[in-house]
């Protein structure tokens, strides 16, 4: 496989990890009675976009994220605040907002993978995002799953990597909204939130950029 096709099939599994997060969502929260107002898949100028299920949805071309809005607009003239529908949930509920899409992703990995080694995968993901020295190795592997056409397998392998990652701990992902949870209803935020949030999102972005330089080393 050449180095145009990598990119291409890589943008792929990072696209059908999004959808599949952005599907999961949509329906999860609905269910809970949160039903988001509009869902992005992916960053960057606007492909297309469609009404599904009374949910606005557009798709962008870096598909290294996705989010949902929950927040409704402000109509003209008003200067009432308007409520995230999350908020609206029982903390529990809103819990399950966050986390049931990415337990959705592990059972992907499991129907990718086989049940064991689909959840070993997700374990494993936890530690190895700290494991620094292992990780160009890691990143070495699963190009190599790509070359050899083993898209099924990298599929599993990236699902079950990005719901380990996303419930971590860290701002802006779903696993630093839930540690947050506890103080979600209190006004103002304890002083020393904003300055941990800010220094662990650095300390990701940093990281995320590093990756993605693995990434782009291991397929030129």
């Amino acid at each position: 496989m050449d180095r145009v096709a990598l990119f291409f099939w890589l943008w792929v599994l990072f696209l059908a990890v999004n959808v599949m997060w952005a599907l999961a969502q949509a329906v999860v929260a609905s269910a809970l009675g949160a039903r988001p107002l509009a869902v992005r898949i992916g960053y960057g100028p606007q492909l297309v976009a469609w009404r599904m299920a009374g949910i606005g949805w557009s798709l962008h071309p870096i598909t290294l994220g996705s989010s949902a809005s929950f927040v409704p607009e402000a109509e003209e003239g008003s200067t009432e605040p308007l409520k995230n529908r999350l908020l609206k949930l029982p903390p529990p509920l809103h819990a399950l907002a966050l986390a049931v899409p990415w337990y959705v992703q592990i059972g992907v990995a499991m129907a990718c993978l086989g049940p064991a080694e689909g959840f070993h995968q997700f374990t494993e993901g936890f530690p190895a995002v700290f494991n620094l020295s292992a990780l160009p190795g890691r990143v070495e592997r699963f190009v190599g799953l790509l070359r050899e056409g083993e898209l099924v397998r990298a599929w599993g392998i990236m699902s079950a990597r990005m719901a380990s990652l996303n419930l971590l701990p860290i701002p802006s992902l779903a696993g630093g909204y839930l540690m947050l949870l506890p103080w979600r209803d209190k006004s103002p935020t304890p002083t020393w939130v904003r300055p941990i949030a800010a220094i662990l999102l650095a300390i990701s972005l940093i990281w995320a950029v590093w990756v993605a330089s693995l990434f782009v080393r291991a397929i030129l």
